[in-house]
């Protein structure tokens, strides 16, 4: 995948260093599991992409490393050290102890021990690492919940917001006892308790499934399921334990099902395999097109392939969204429930770029405000908004601002961003309330790239294009937490537009922050190329921005309210 740095974390200094992200362009980890010593080594490397700023590149690993090299040159690991740069235990992420430049590509290679990861090992299903007479047990153990337990656990990794591909070459030695490798990646046996994994370039850290288990402690079920909105077949591949307690062929059958309900209601199942472990303890862990699950997660972690795993968190910050959404749909997403703004504020999302673990309130607050979701704009239609979401954006991560820019311009509640001010971000409010309007000229304006330059330029046909405006909270509001800015092409005709009937549905919107009286920003949404008419056509960019007790009064037109911009324009 393309490095996409949108979500990443900003520079931050760490000690003497300005730590920056990288996009991680190739792992590769070869793993040797010595049955015989009970140990394991791990020799792994990545090429990685420096983003756009200058400095000392972050990345996470949980492993103690023995040895290293920075482009072919050895490294001393003190350089490598992790550093606790978040809140609550195990916060911790690597800094690389050089300054590059830039765009700049390099190579890191590290040798370490493979032992227990270095994380909360909390949780019914925590990472295991376990030898025995010949035979190997290792789960990778991932969690939202407890910090360390995406890849980072085992193998050098970055943060959700960057999709990477990686090799797994594992080999098992010293037993001739079989194993069998349980895996969402595309593995190919090369020898005896040896495989080689290839895991996609839209993987993520929180995405990829591995246990390897002794061949006679698991029992698998496998057959081919054609789906029927894609029309794909997929394999779907059922484990359990021997000795377990779970009825397979049922369990097996109902995966099957569950894959095209799914489909059915939301888009095309995102990948050729589903992968599922019935692990004998309690809950479940979603991987993508992949669980580790008690048979009574099974809906919940299956449907977790198009939200959270199809559809992912692009930091952990906004790792509520998927596990909020996921239990509304748990109870069968018809369910509603008015939002009470007498309530306390609820923060689910608390934009800590380096927070490490979902918030335990994601489950019931956060189903709740899906409740309140469909209770405003109705459930199904909130149905087919998140269904939009997953095909328009499948196999990407999506941020908390992108998914409330989604729902507030799709479906014109632009109430929902009082609800989000209060029950996601969890803003107290603002006394007085901000008021928030079009700042002065250029107050609407359109780049071919997203670079704050304002100066304007029309559309071209058959590309992105960034719609910008200028936002002003005026000097005797009070402070604006967040806001909304809608965007909406309609064809230019003689009759003044209204709000909201022109205005809405939106072809896109931005979240901001943060907006002090007095204050204005520039800020851009993109406009994607299939949005966009033909090269030649005449339209009108209608605009309106919200905040919390800050809208445009239904039935006003542009010069009658600030909150409202229009630009007539034509298509190049």
């Amino acid at each position: 995948m393309p490095a996409d740095f949108r979500n990443a974390p900003p520079p931050t200094p760490i000690g003497r260093l300005r730590a920056v992200p990288m996009h991680i362009e190739e792992l590769r980890a070869v793993v040797t599991l010595d049955a015989a010593t009970g140990a394991g080594s791990v020799e792994a490397t990545v090429d990685y992409v420096v983003g756009p700023h200058a400095g000392a590149p972050i990345f996470d690993l949980r492993q103690t490393v023995r040895t290293a090299r920075l482009d072919g040159t050895r490294l001393d690991p003190v350089e490598l050290a992790a550093h606790d740069v978040g809140p609550g235990a195990h916060s911790s992420i690597r800094v690389v102890g050089r300054t590059q430049a830039a765009g700049s590509s390099h190579r890191l290679s590290v040798t370490y021990r493979l032992d227990t990861p270095d994380a909360d090992l909390g949780g019914a299903y925590p990472p295991v690492l376990h030898w025995s007479n010949g035979r190997v047990r290792w789960s990778f153990g991932m969690s939202d919940l407890y910090a360390g337990r995406y890849l980072e656990a085992w193998f050098p990794s970055n943060l959700p917001f960057d999709q990477f591909p990686w090799t797994l070459e594992l080999r098992v030695t010293g037993t001739t006892i079989a194993h069998s490798l349980i895996t969402n990646g595309a593995a190919t046996v090369v020898g005896a308790n040896a495989w080689t994994v290839r895991f996609p370039s839209w993987f993520t850290t929180m995405s990829s499934l591995v246990e390897l288990r002794p061949a006679d402690s698991v029992v698998l079920r496998s057959t081919i399921v054609s789906l029927p909105v894609s029309g794909r077949t997929v394999v779907v591949e059922t484990w359990k334990l021997v000795g377990g307690q779970e009825n397979l062929p049922a369990l097996h059958a109902r995966v099957g099902a569950l894959l095209a309900e799914y489909e059915t209601a939301f888009g095309a199942f995102l990948g050729d395999r589903f992968v599922c472990l019935f692990h004998g303890a309690g809950g479940g862990m979603e991987y993508a097109g992949g669980a580790t699950t008690a048979a009574g997660a099974l809906g919940h972690e299956v449907f977790h392939s198009w939200f959270a795993r199809g559809l992912s968190p692009a930091a952990q910050t906004d790792g509520w969204w998927d596990e909020a959404y996921t239990s509304f749909r748990d109870d069968g997403d018809t369910r509603t429930e008015g939002f009470d703004f007498t309530r306390a504020p609820v923060r689910l999302c608390a934009r800590q770029p380096f927070q490490r673990t979902t918030p335990t309130a994601a489950y019931d607050d956060g189903s709740r405000f899906f409740r309140g979701v469909a209770q405003w704009i109705g459930a199904a239609p909130l149905r087919t908004l998140m269904g939009e979401l997953y095909r328009a954006r499948r196999g990407t991560p999506v941020s908390t601002a992108e998914l409330v820019a989604h729902l507030v311009s799709g479906s014109g509640a632009t109430d929902l961003i009082d609800a989000c001010h209060r029950f996601v971000y969890g803003f107290a409010e603002s006394t007085p309330d901000a008021r928030l309007v079009f700042g002065p000229a250029p107050s609407l304006w359109n780049r071919h790239e997203d670079d704050r330059m304002a100066v304007h330029l029309n559309p071209k046909a058959g590309r992105d294009n960034w719609i910008h405006a200028r936002i002003t909270n005026t000097a005797a509001a009070g402070p604006c937490r967040c806001f909304v800015v809608t965007f909406a092409l309609r064809a230019t005709t003689g009759t003044p537009p209204t709000f909201p009937v022109d205005f809405f549905p939106a072809q896109t919107a931005t979240v901001d922050f943060e907006l002090a009286p007095g204050r204005w920003r520039t800020v851009s949404a993109r406009l994607p190329a299939a949005l966009l008419p033909a090269r030649g056509t005449r339209v009108s960019v209608l605009a309106s921005v919200h905040a919390r007790r800050s809208h445009p009064a239904s039935g006003t037109h542009v010069w009658e309210h600030a909150a409202l911009a229009q630009r007539d324009l034509t298509i190049d």
